[in-house]
C-alpha cells in the first residue's frame, strides 16, 4: 500500500476485474488509455490478462483509489527494464472514473509513480508515452518534469484518421532537481507526513 496525497496505490487483485471491465468497455476511457477504442475487453480476456500480469515479474500493476474514501478511480503500471546497464522505469496510468478527469489527480498519480521509480526502485530514467490527441496526459507529464523525447509517426488510427504517438522521459538527476517543488505542489499540507514516512530530503 502506498499513499500519496489524495490517492493511494494497492496491488491489483482479481476481484478488481469487475471495475476494470467497466472501464475497459467505456469508449471514451479506452480512447484515451489505449488509443484504439474499438478494442473492448470481455471478462474472460481480462482474467487471462490478470494471470499474465502475475507471471511478469518486471511489471507492477496497481489499483488507484481515493485515499480517504477508498473509491477505485483508475489503474497504474510500473515496468522495469535495463539495457546497457541503464535502469529504466516505464510508467502508464489512466483514470477510469471520468468524473475525476481534469482535477489534478493524474499529476498526483504521475509524481507518485516517479517517487516509486526513483526513490524505491533506484531507476536511472523514467519514460512514458501517449497518443497525439491526449493533451491532458501530455500536460501532466510536462508538469512533472518530463521532456518530449520522440515521436512514432501515424502509429495510431482512431476516429477515421492516423495519429502520432509521443514519447516522454525524465532522468534521475533532472527529477531530483525539481523533486521538492513537485512534492510541495502535489502534496500541500500532507508533505511533512509524506517526508517522515517515505524519504529524506535535504532541508527536512
Amino acid at each position: 500500500m502506498f499513499e500519496f496525497g489524495d490517492v493511494r496505490f494497492r496491488p491489483f487483485e482479481k476481484e478488481d476485474l469487475k471495475v476494470l471491465h467497466e472501464w475497459e468497455n467505456d469508449f471514451e476511457v479506452v480512447m484515451y488509455s489505449r488509443n484504439y477504442p474499438m478494442n473492448f475487453a470481455s471478462m474472460a480476456q481480462l482474467e487471462q490478462q490478470y494471470e499474465e500480469w502475475l507471471k511478469d515479474e518486471k511489471q507492477i500493476h496497481f489499483l488507484v483509489e481515493l485515499a480517504e474514501s477508498k473509491e477505485p478511480i483508475g489503474i497504474a503500471r510500473l515496468e522495469q527494464h535495463a539495457w546497457a546497464n541503464v535502469k529504466t522505469a516505464d510508467i502508464g496510468t489512466y483514470i477510469g472514473k471520468k468524473e475525476f478527469w481534469g482535477k489534478g489527480l493524474g499529476t498526483q498519480i504521475t509524481v507518485a509513480l516517479l517517487e516509486m521509480a526513483f526513490n524505491q526502485l533506484n531507476a536511472d530514467r523514467c519514460e512514458a508515452s501517449s497518443v497525439e490527441y491526449n493533451e491532458r496526459a501530455h500536460k501532466a507529464l510536462v508538469a512533472c518534469g518530463f521532456k518530449k523525447s520522440g515521436v512514432t509517426r501515424q502509429s495510431a488510427f482512431v476516429n477515421g484518421r492516423k495519429w502520432d504517438r509521443f514519447y516522454f522521459d525524465i532522468l534521475r538527476d533532472e527529477y531530483l532537481k525539481i523533486r521538492l517543488d513537485l512534492l510541495k505542489k502535489t502534496l500541500g499540507n500532507k508533505l511533512e507526513e509524506y517526508i517522515k514516512k517515505h524519504c529524506t530530503i535535504k532541508g527536512y
